[in-house]
């Protein structure tokens, strides 16, 4: 597909990584020509420099002949008017980047007027991440699936439990939850999705899917077993934790918020009335001590700057916080951070990557089978991807055991009507079903019928 994307800054930067990775023609817009030339050197894209908001610009970049124009500078309102600008040039799919509160809200409205397909918020996206991680703190990570009825949780093996030096075929043995799925694990950077055969070592991050009393069954069975969270600590009064604030609020969940800028801590106290508003630095150990961070369930640095969000982190969990998350802005970072002690770790541009990957993929509806989302997981190295079978799907109403797939490509669940299936051999994929599969980034699946071997 012909994609152009305005703003080369880092959200922008990692979206035409991620895309050129999927083989589409990308064409980058921006004014700054530093951020062009990394572009050019590193990516596989067209460079054009210039305002995206002007119609020259535009058409010099191929605006005509685009099926998708992503706007991603940092001004919103130069996102809005980039895309009201294109759909006055052509029929042109247009994804905005709007993260002021006060517009997001109102992204229905955007939609209609002017002529935004798609809107995406990083800090909303990574605060509906960390949401989903206090809502389940026996995980590192969790992400959600059809409407939360089933969830995919990441941990890591520790010495002597029960899956250290265990075979996977060796898990059916009763200690394992039935409706539970090891979907991948990561091991020393590589990535593998796992046969029978696949034995697993200390300090493997495992990604299991399966519902909610099923997984708890299994972290009661490890010992891991974190209690409900009650009371969260966020540093940092970014729009990330504006967002997070108003999500677990509803949560009955207590929040309080260390700030250094008195004028954001009064803006946050005038739109977020129930939760708790400190003035002071988040960074510090006396003003976390004063405010006692050990008494808390969960602690959440958001500071905005990666290498403060580290060290802060780090003393919370020597302070022994059940629950520690670092956001990070460095796509490279997540895996370092784990190694430092720290499991929990939330990246905003790779959540909007991977909301972006997936709408561009569901674009392309190839060969009947209709991609319906898309998930980066394993720090991007692997995928979950989630389609609708239609009656031209070539692999529907055959037993998974009949089927040859692909190496590393996993069937991990299915929706038939209101029924969540974590399939077996016996299992049919029929027409209108919802199927979850999961692959390497490396692999191309683009429909249900590509995760058969040729």
């Amino acid at each position: 597909m012909n994609i152009i994307i305005i703003g080369d800054g880092k959200v922008g930067y990692t979206i035409a990584e991620h895309l050129a990775k999927e083989n589409h023609n990308i064409t980058v817009i921006d004014n700054n020509e530093d951020a062009l030339k990394k572009a050019d050197d590193t990516l596989d894209v067209m460079c054009v420099k210039g305002n995206g908001a002007r119609k020259s610009v535009l058409l010099e970049a191929g605006i005509e002949s685009a099926d998708i124009l992503i706007a991603a500078t940092s001004r919103d309102e130069i996102n809005m008017i980039c895309c009201l600008m294109a759909k006055k040039i052509c029929d042109v799919r247009t994804v905005a980047r709007i993260r002021d509160p006060e517009y997001y809200e109102e992204f229905s409205d955007l939609q209609q007027n002017l002529g935004i397909d798609v809107v995406i918020n990083p800090e909303y996206a990574a605060a509906i991440e960390v949401a989903n991680i206090l809502q389940f703190p026996s995980a590192m990570n969790i992400e959600p699936f059809f409407g939360g009825r089933v969830r995919m949780v990441e941990f890591r093996v520790q010495k002597g439990d029960m899956l250290d030096g265990v075979k996977l075929s060796q898990l059916g043995n009763g200690k394992w939850p039935a409706n539970t799925l090891v979907l991948a694990v990561e091991r020393q950077q590589e990535v593998y999705i796992p046969g029978g055969d696949f034995t697993f070592q200390e300090g493997d991050s495992i990604f299991v899917m399966g519902q909610i009393q099923s997984l708890t069954e299994l972290f009661r069975a490890m010992n891991r077993y974190v209690p409900q969270v009650h009371s969260v600590m966020i540093a940092g009064g970014g729009r990330t934790a504006y967002y997070l604030a108003k999500i677990i609020g509803r949560l009955n969940i207590s929040v309080k918020i260390i700030e250094i800028s008195t004028k954001k801590c009064n803006k946050l106290s005038e739109d977020i009335p129930n939760a708790m508003i400190i003035e002071g630095d988040a960074t510090s150990k006396d003003v976390l001590e004063a405010e006692n961070i050990e008494d808390v369930d969960a602690f959440i640095t958001m500071t905005g700057r990666d290498e403060e969000n580290l060290i802060t982190a780090m003393y919370a969990v020597e302070r022994g916080v059940d629950k520690v998350i670092a956001m990070t802005t460095r796509v490279n970072l997540p895996s370092i951070i784990n190694k430092l002690g720290l499991d929990s770790v939330v990246s905003p541009k790779l959540v909007t990557a991977s909301h972006i990957i997936g709408y561009v993929r569901g674009m392309q509806n190839s060969k009947g089978s209709i991609v319906e989302s898309l998930y980066k997981i394993v720090d991007g190295k692997a995928e979950i991807i989630s389609f609708v079978a239609s009656e031209s799907t070539k692999i529907i109403d055959i037993p998974l055991r009949e089927l040859r797939l692909k190496k590393e490509v996993l069937v991990a669940c299915i929706q038939h009507g209101s029924h969540i299936i974590v399939p077996h051999g016996n299992e049919q994929i029929k027409k209108g079903d919802k199927v979850l599969v999961v692959t390497k980034d490396n692999t191309r699946i683009l429909s249900l019928d590509d995760i058969v071997a040729d």
